[in-house]
């Protein structure tokens, strides 16, 4: 009777430290990959050029908070960008603003571009 008493408390032991191992584990895995970034896609008009893409590209990426920004298909005249960033660093309008002022790659003193947040 006390073997199969000490048997029963080894195995009940033996889950529950089973358990708590795998809770940890899942904890630390979501709490690694929990991300505060946002991911949105601007639509930009004015694009003459591939210099252009890379212009709005380096400025966007110059912003704090901001993680990425990547062209999404091929270039047209109007060429959308996914933008990866960290809202508490960076809003939505300093986003577009930042595109907006970004010179033209042919002539620095122009902004061609004009910005929409697609949703």
């Amino acid at each position: 009777m006390k073997s199969l008493f000490f048997t029963a408390a080894i195995a009940v032991c033996a889950i529950i430290f089973s358990t708590a191992n795998s809770f940890a584990q899942t904890s630390a895995k979501l709490s690694h990959t929990g991300s505060k970034d946002s991911t949105i896609t601007i639509k930009v008009s004015g694009i003459t050029c591939s210099g252009d893409l890379k212009m709005i590209t380096n400025s966007v990426q110059k912003l704090p908070g901001v993680a990425s920004c990547k062209q999404i298909g091929k270039m047209s005249p109007n060429s959308s960008f996914a933008i990866q960033f960290d809202p508490s660093k960076v809003t939505f309008p300093a986003l577009v603003k930042t595109v907006e002022a970004t010179p033209s790659c042919d002539y620095p003193d122009q902004h061609p571009y004009k910005a929409k947040i697609k949703k």
